[in-house]
């Protein structure tokens, strides 16, 4: 169910219901629990986040693949760790723009924000910010 809150910060009514006018103050109210605007942008920078991982994937699969031979005019010069853990980190960050566009399809659907995609969104998050860091420290010896 949709909420409307009241934009005077003094006030700030809740209803429920889509309500234009504050029953509180007479002031204006704006919808809250609606996102198709929000699921459009989540859209987009996840269809954005797909292809660009996507194609830088794509592009350093063989290389990956084969650390430390030349494959077609470039190598992978990192260890077959560094290599699996860049792979790794890659898959996150492909199911992190997947995530991103179905929770954005899930809300422009339902004009409702997903606990479960939250969460999901925010355990992915911090795995890639982990890898990350276990890439960076992995390379560092």
């Amino acid at each position: 169910m949709s909420h409307s809150a009241c934009n005077d910060p003094k006030c700030a009514e809740l209803v429920e219901g889509r309500v234009k006018t504050c029953p509180k103050c007479g002031g204006p109210m704006r919808s809250v629990g609606e996102s198709p605007g929000r699921g459009l942008l989540l859209v987009v920078i996840g269809l954005f986040l797909l292809g660009l991982m996507g194609t830088i994937s794509w592009a350093m699969l063989p290389s990956l693949l084969r650390p430390g031979m030349d494959v077609g005019g470039s190598s992978f010069t990192g260890t077959r760790e560094q290599a699996n853990m860049v792979l790794g980190l890659f898959a996150l960050l492909l199911v992190f723009g997947l995530t991103a566009t179905l929770n954005g399809i899930y809300m422009m659907v339902t004009r409702k924000q997903s606990w479960a995609f939250i969460v999901i969104t925010l355990a992915l998050a911090a795995a890639i910010v982990l890898a990350g860091f276990a890439f960076m420290w992995s390379a560092a010896k």
